[in-house]
């Protein structure tokens, strides 16, 4: 029996008053499935100022990626809290510009220096995210790993 690897995660870490959320890989409908949820979850258990989405390590976002970061502003919205997106690859920034929705949030380039996940995977040595991080969130969790 094959073990199907999840070709996308999420990880999250407050700072000071911010919540911020990297999303990295494939953000398709299987990913949305998976980690709408976990987001929801995470979003009610977690108040902050401000939500950061660190889109730079996205490989391919879909329409189900799309619906992700429009739950997030909703959330956001509805607190009256700061929605903001760190800018990704060209492909999926493009997709964000074609449906508008990157006027929705503030563009960033980059995290804070202050804010950049320092360290390698608790379980590996790789830097994030990691294939080891993936094969252990899958199956209970790992570190600030939210799948």
């Amino acid at each position: 029996m094959e073990i199907v690897e999840p070709a996308f995660g999420m990880r999250h870490r407050l700072m000071d008053d911010t919540l911020v959320l990297v999303l990295h890989g494939e953000i398709d409908a299987w990913a949305q499935q998976v980690l709408g949820p976990r987001l929801t979850r995470l979003l009610a258990e977690r108040p902050s100022r401000q939500v950061v989405v660190d889109l730079r390590p996205v490989t391919f976002l879909d329409a189900s990626g799309l619906r992700l970061l429009v739950r997030i502003r909703r959330h956001c919205v509805a607190r009256g809290t700061r929605a903001c997106l760190v800018r990704g690859v060209p492909r999926v920034w493009r997709v964000l510009q074609l449906t508008r929705l990157d006027v929705c949030f503030d563009a960033w380039d980059a995290l804070p220096a202050e804010w950049e996940e320092a360290g390698p995977c608790g379980l590996c040595g790789a830097p994030f995210p990691c294939v080891a991080s993936n094969r252990r969130a899958a199956t209970g969790g790992h570190n600030s790993l939210d799948f």
